[in-house]
């Protein structure tokens, strides 16, 4: 009895050791370069009708290659409103916005600045652009740190008229005013 039971012991351990590493075999496989393929055989495989259809997916030939390059047209294709698509290194970039490719294919924006309509900015300091592009500061406001207005000082208080106020009206004294210190004139002695 015991050693059937050894041995069943045995056959699962096999047996999950198995089904555990067979997707690593498979995934393995698929990953192997045609090249390689065609070097370790002499050709002799790559002439098999089973794996061309598994290589190239039933083509004779590889894949039309992805990217733009050949086909920029498919840049502008359902383009969204504001953007500029073009093909810049074999894929679709946005020139009115990408940092990499700021305004034109391989224009590269400075460190910590933005691309704003096709135009590098430095978002900290740029009235016009204060922290994101298009966010613009009021006239007289400079743009510190990416904020509006950052660490500028309070307005200046408007000026106050004196006081005490002298009555409305001229103080109906026959035209004349009283003095705003509140006494008789300082004599001219």
């Amino acid at each position: 009895m015991d050693l059937q039971m050894t041995r069943l012991a045995n056959y699962a351990l096999i047996t999950s050791l198995i089904l555990i590493l067979l997707p690593f075999v498979i995934v393995e496989s698929k990953f192997v370069p045609k090249r390689v393929l065609q070097s370790t055989t002499n050709g002799s495989l790559a002439s098999s009708p089973w794996l061309n259809k598994v290589t190239n997916g039933g083509r004779g030939r590889d894949p039309r290659p992805p990217g733009c390059w050949n086909r920029p047209w498919i840049c502008r294709q359902g383009e969204p409103p504001g953007s500029r698509m073009r093909c810049c290194r074999n894929r679709c970039v946005d020139v009115s916005s990408d940092v990499n490719h700021c305004g034109l294919c391989g224009t590269r924006c400075p460190f910590t600045w933005q691309c704003c309509r096709g135009f590098c900015s430095n978002t900290n300091v740029s009235r016009f652009n204060c922290g994101k592009c298009g966010n613009r500061c009021a006239r007289g406001v400079r743009c510190y740190y990416g904020m509006c207005g950052y660490a500028q000082p309070w307005p200046k208080p408007r000026p106050r008229p004196p006081w005490p106020r002298p009555p409305p009206g001229g103080g109906g004294g026959g035209g004349r005013q009283q003095p705003l210190w509140g006494g008789q004139p300082p004599s001219m002695n």
